[in-house]
């Protein structure tokens, strides 16, 4: 953790992710210049026990205590805060239906959500942008101007509510909750001409998502993640997970037997960004996806942006949180380590407008 205490206009970005919590606190300023970096805070649940053991033994309370030690700790005295919500707790869906005037987009879109959301939709709540324009042509299987192409959000209800409870036992104000695709986008895609694919490689899951001209395009989660990296090593060389993951960090692919044995699940991963790719180009035959974003932990895996390049055959590289953010010259190297992991907490505090929860 690192921090200057002042005065301005102060956002917390908290990542509540299954392996720990990842705090970002960026004073915003009216000059024009970009949000300072003030403070990071990273703490880890019980770091040596695998995914499942982990998941079962975290309570509401122990997120809430371990997020105030955390705040504590860090000497973090700013309250208003956003937090993310994995991808594996919310429902994302690209809905094409009869374009109408904005004022009824809720009422008609009502009617298709629940063909795409599996519960019912008085257990979620409900978000929606408009991503398509009839002068586009950037969405290529729309060609009938009466038709609309809309981004629908849904996260339950009980998962909200969690979230509230988290914030207010720890003291903070819950100002935003988004869903993490969101805030990865905020923080790594920064050039907006380009099609580009964030890869976040989390503990449990990897998101996918398209994104061209800025906005979302497409979205898709898997269930491999990190933690099935440490745990593929912890049981074929007969080591602890903590060695394993200890082995993972410190050789990667560049050790032959770490890179015999990881490559595989890697390969899996893989081969569904190539499932991806393959839809997107069908459906926008006009459109080429240019690069691969690494993010999240297994993003500094030695040797995994080689793999990818070998494998895709597209530009691969580890994304940096930090292009939109001003850094003390005193921590650059230190956050260049480690700096990937905290994409999400970033691209949270990033956003400085508040939405109703």
């Amino acid at each position: 953790m690192w921090g200057i205490f002042g005065g301005g206009n102060h956002n917390l970005g908290i990542d509540i992710g299954t392996s720990g919590i990842k705090i970002i606190e960026l004073e915003h300023n009216s000059s024009g210049k970009p949000p300072r970096l003030i403070n990071y805070v990273t703490v880890g649940f019980r770091e040596n026990l695998p995914q499942k053991e982990r998941e079962r033994r975290i309570t509401k309370n122990e997120v809430a205590s371990l997020l105030k030690a955390a705040l504590r700790e860090g000497k973090i005295r700013t309250t208003n805060s956003s937090f993310s919500v994995p991808a594996f707790s919310s429902f994302i869906s690209f809905v094409t239906m009869p374009r109408v005037d904005k004022e009824n987009i809720k009422q008609s879109l009502l009617m298709e959500a629940q063909k795409f959301i599996p519960v019912s939709l008085e257990e979620v709540v409900l978000g929606w942008e408009v991503i398509d324009e009839p002068s586009e042509k950037e969405i290529a299987n729309i060609r009938d101007q009466n038709k609309m192409k809309v981004l629908l959000l849904a996260v339950p209800k009980d998962i909200v509510a969690r979230y509230r409870e988290i914030a207010q036992m720890s003291g903070l104000k819950l100002k935003n909750l988004e869903v993490e695709a969101f805030p990865l986008l905020r923080s790594l895609a920064t050039d907006i001409k380009k099609t580009s694919i964030i890869l976040d490689i989390g503990s449990r899951v990897c998101n996918i998502l398209v994104v061209s001209n800025g906005s979302l395009r497409g979205a898709r989660n898997i269930g491999v993640g990190g933690d099935d990296l440490t745990e593929v090593l912890a049981r074929s060389i007969d080591i602890t997970y903590e060695r394993a993951d200890e082995l993972k960090r410190n050789e990667g692919l560049l050790n032959k037997q770490v890179s015999e044995l990881l490559t595989p699940v890697l390969g899996n991963i893989i081969e569904e960004l190539k499932r991806v790719i393959s839809v997107y180009k069908n459906k926008n035959p006009n459109k080429e996806i240019q690069e691969v974003i690494l993010s999240g932990g297994t993003a500094g895996l030695k040797g995994i942006t080689e793999l990818f390049v070998n494998r895709l055959g597209i530009h691969t590289q580890v994304g940096d949180p930090w292009s939109k953010v001003e850094v003390d010259e005193n921590i650059k190297n230190l956050l260049r380590e480690k700096g990937v992991a905290f994409s999400i907490s970033v691209g949270l505090a990033l956003k400085k407008e508040e939405t109703e929860i």
